[in-house]
């Protein structure tokens, strides 16, 4: 049995790729791989396409006392060291599956020939992903809502961009809603010149009084920037 429908090949093969086609729909596509070589072409593409994408979430190690905070909080101190262990492998998997919500984020852009945004970010909470932040352009900046929070009316959610240094910049103010939210500031590209994170806060009504980040970090995420080497291998 051979696929014919080419959108469906490709949406298939892109997903089996990336780990989302799982169970009886996965063994049935290992299957007709096997004497398919269209579709094992297609496999191939798709991951000289994704692999790549995971090396542009840097890696960061937290501190050691971060651990230690972690470990206090959520272990019991009989339990051993096999907690320890479970628990940085849960951070590491969090950051496995962040690389592929990137993959997740770039795909349409792959599926038409385009050139990947200039920068991308996937603003997660304890490990759940709440926002994909694209600059497509130069002076546009996306934010894709995945997962709202609940309605706020005295509040305001407000999108940020950090620093090297810590310094946090106001990029605008973002709808409470899932769905797009487009920023074209003023001097947006020099806002987000050297930044490494986006942080998204609860703010008053209308946003920040001072211009600085006053309420709670909601989400946040690492900036993954797109390079020459990536734009060839698209």
């Amino acid at each position: 049995m051979k696929l014919a429908d080419s959108s469906l090949r490709d949406r298939l093969a892109a997903e089996y790729v990336l780990g989302t086609l799982r169970g009886g729909a996965r063994r049935r596509f290992a299957e007709m791989m096997v004497l398919d070589n269209g579709l094992r072409d297609d496999v191939a593409r798709w991951e000289s396409h994704l692999t790549p994408l995971a090396e542009r979430v840097a890696p960061v190690n937290a501190p050691a006392r971060v651990w230690k905070n972690i470990e206090a909080r959520i272990t019991p101190a009989t339990r051993g060291s096999t907690e320890s262990w479970w628990t940085r492998g849960k951070m590491a998997f969090a950051g496995f599956a962040a690389a592929f919500l990137l993959a997740f984020a770039l795909m349409p852009y792959i599926q038409r020939g385009e050139e990947t945004p200039m920068m991308t970010a996937v603003l997660e909470d304890m490990g759940v992903a709440r926002m994909i932040v694209e600059q497509p352009k130069s002076g546009l900046l996306t934010v894709r809502m995945v997962k709202a929070w609940k309605a706020a009316p005295d509040n305001s959610l407000e999108l940020w961009v950090i620093a090297a240094d810590g310094t946090p910049r106001s990029l605008g103010l973002i709808n409470n809603a899932n769905g797009d939210t487009q920023l074209r500031t003023a001097e947006l590209d020099q806002k987000l010149a050297g930044g490494l994170t986006f942080a998204l806060t609860k703010e008053p009504k209308g946003g920040s009084p001072t211009g600085q980040p006053t309420g709670p970090v909601l989400c946040k995420g690492a900036i993954a920037r797109a390079s020459a080497k990536a734009k060839a291998q698209v």
